[in-house]
């Protein structure tokens, strides 16, 4: 049923026992864990917009290999991970890899090889990468916070990844900070779980007032009725109630409507929405105009993409590559290592833009510290200060030598240095302060 399975490398996959993957949890002891699939991912519109917007933003940037400090174009390691396994590309393997991350603390990644019988070596190159369920994952623990194993269930099979002494394995284990376990990672939807529950809340309440005609729940005060009167009353308001309903109602003489609930307006509910919604984004690190229904302006967008990808998208990204460098890389070789192309993200892109326009405009800075901020080489002679008008180099206009007493001394002193008469008499205007 299961090949054998050894130290490091293993010859068979988890797949091999995958029939229907679905999104899941690892198990906490104080959440439940359907409910925080369901009502945390699932039914929670503004978790599953944080959640997809950060995937996708991981999963587009492109990687970038180095040997010895040199870029390579073409590599088995780049291959594979552009085509991670015959069910997924890069795109959607990576998609799955975040969202799993992100909804539940933890991703498990698996290094899968060929069935070649015993002669699996630890430095043989993996044929593809998978990325398991958390559900089905259980940490076997071990000694000195390394886990002996994991090992994977599902359908009433199981199989075991071990792991070496120094924590060696097939498995890569991501994993957010969790002061309450060194096994496990917390989901932010933890963390926003009370927002989450208001949120939801909110729109069962609106949904059932809509049922309902838009009205609240509430009782009836009657004076003395006869049984039969009862029940008659009761099939009218029964008949009355829905969206449905387009008949009048008349209330006999001593009967009142006594609301017993609060109207959505009472409750305030379009504010609770809205700060539940900021504080389950806070909690992503995603930007509130990026989740608002409201129109941002385009300005506003753009700092907000920024930001997202400052606080959410970069983080999971140099995580996933420092994991990588660690994890993968080494079964290709010495002297590698992986990044990513910050020229392909845009919000680089705009920041860089934004930067150099604010350089540019700069006065006080030669043109070697200004290519030196942006990351360029320096270039030769181009450590002279320029001034602002007629970009002159300072030293050769004679600011850095004593100034005649009169303008047409001083001209003719720029003249002997070089200068024509109509340079000359323009920078003397410059130095005496007189306007074109």
């Amino acid at each position: 049923m299961f090949q054998k399975i050894f130290n490091f490398i293993k010859k068979s996959s988890a797949t091999s026992i995958l029939h229907n993957p679905t999104a899941g949890y690892i198990s906490y002891s104080n959440f439940n864990t359907e409910k925080m699939q369901k009502e945390g991912y699932e039914q929670n519109v503004v978790v599953y917009r944080c959640v997809d917007m950060i995937a996708k933003e991981v999963a587009k940037v492109p990687f970038v290999l180095f040997s010895n400090e040199k870029k390579i174009e073409k590599h088995p390691l780049l291959s594979l991970l552009d085509n991670p396994n015959p069910m997924q590309s890069k795109s959607e393997y990576f998609i799955d890899v975040i969202s799993q991350k992100l909804i539940t603390g933890n991703a498990y990644l698996e290094t899968a090889y060929p069935d070649k019988g015993l002669d699996i070596r630890p430095t043989k190159t993996p044929v593809y990468l998978y990325s398991l369920n958390p559900t089905n994952m259980k940490i076997l623990k071990g000694r000195n916070n390394i886990p002996s194993g994991y090992e994977f269930s599902l359908g009433g099979q199981s199989m075991v990844f071990p792991v070496g002494i120094s924590g060696e394995s097939n498995i890569l284990h991501l994993k957010t900070f969790n002061p309450l376990s060194k096994w496990e990672g917390m989901s932010p939807i933890q963390s926003a779980a009370y927002n989450i529950d208001q949120l939801n809340l909110s729109n069962q309440w609106n949904n059932n007032i809509l049922k309902n005609s838009g009205n609240v729940s509430g009782i009836i005060e009657t004076g003395e009725l006869t049984p039969e009167q009862v029940s008659m009353f009761k099939e009218q308001l029964e008949s009355f109630k829905g969206s449905s309903s387009k008949s009048l109602m008349t209330l006999p003489t001593g009967v009142k409507y006594q609301q017993m609930g609060l109207t959505p307006g009472d409750l305030n509910f379009a504010e609770g929405i809205k700060m539940s919604s900021q504080m389950i984004a806070f909690a992503f690190g995603v930007p509130y105009d990026l989740v608002n229904t409201d129109q941002a302006k385009y300005e506003n967008l753009d700092k907000a993409k920024e930001l997202l990808w400052d606080n959410a998208v970069k983080p999971h990204l140099e995580h996933i590559i420092t994991e990588f460098n660690t994890w993968l890389v080494p079964r290709y070789g010495k002297g590698l290592k992986l990044g990513y192309d910050e020229d392909s993200v845009e919000a680089i892109s705009t920041k860089r833009d934004r930067k150099r326009q604010s350089l540019e405009a700069s006065s006080f800075m030669t043109i070697n510290e200004k290519r030196l901020a942006m990351g360029l080489n320096k270039l030769d002679g181009a450590d002279t200060l320029l001034t602002e008008m007629n970009k002159i180099p300072l030293d050769q206009a004679g600011f850095g030598d004593e100034i005649a007493d009169d303008e047409k001394s001083y001209t003719q002193s720029l003249i002997q240095k070089g200068y024509d008469a109509q340079m000359a008499e323009k920078i003397t205007r410059l130095v005496y302060d007189h306007s074109d």
